[in-house]
């Protein structure tokens, strides 16, 4: 399953762009938007959506204080959507999974890093220690280098069924290829990408269609 990556300023506007659109689900980027008004309006796709209020620190598009950024989970979760997502290193993410257990929502735990691809002990480290949340999907997304990062980011599907790993940047494209084939769904782009090297999900669904989808 593929999820497009919504950049939007209104509520309107993420009701456009998901009833034009062809994704499986759609990560709706709560930091991005400008006005809230009118949140009740997205109850029917809800099914579809995937909360995400990110912070600064791990690529979001504005500050926003944890206080906030729970009080906008919160509110979000009245819509009751597929999945909230929040970082691992957040100061809130013990919060926010437990409102979203209280709402019955699933949870994806992340963790970003723009820079580099730490060694596979580090990330194999990194995961046992996210595990420890008991979230219903892991995601773990690195910058890649070297394509050698492909392989470490990609050794992660040995450990861990419901995860989301691959890298971003260029030298990263082809672990967004293997997420297609292991992870329960991966991410695209609707316009313009929101994390370097993202393929739209025209490509990812064409990548998808030559690779084979995953397969349980």
């Amino acid at each position: 399953m593929i999820a497009g990556t919504i950049k939007a300023k209104t509520v309107d506007e993420v009701i456009r762009i998901i009833e034009k659109g062809t994704a499986d689900l759609y990560e709706l980027r709560v930091d991005a938007m400008e006005s809230l008004d009118g949140i009740e309006k997205l109850k029917p796709f809800a099914g579809k959506l995937i909360i995400t209020v990110r912070s600064k620190e791990e690529g979001g598009f504005r500050e926003t204080s944890d206080e906030e950024r729970l009080k906008l989970f919160e509110e979000f979760m009245r819509i009751n959507p597929a999945f909230v997502d929040v970082e691992f290193k957040s100061k809130i993410a013990k919060n926010v999974i437990e409102l979203a257990r209280e709402k019955k929502v699933r949870v994806i735990i992340s963790y970003h890093d723009f820079e580099k691809t730490p060694s596979f002990e580090e990330l194999k480290a990194l995961l046992e220690e996210m595990k420890k949340l008991e979230a219903d999907v892991i995601k773990i997304v690195t910058f890649a280098k070297h394509y050698i990062d492909n392989v470490r980011i990609v050794r992660l599907y040995e450990y861990e069924k419901n995860l989301i790993a691959f890298c971003m940047g260029e030298k990263g494209k082809i672990s967004r290829a293997f997420s297609l084939i292991l992870s329960p769904f991966t991410y695209a782009s609707i316009s313009e990408a929101v994390a370097p090297g993202q393929l739209n999900v025209e490509d990812m669904k064409l990548l998808s269609a030559i690779v084979g989808g995953r397969n349980d």
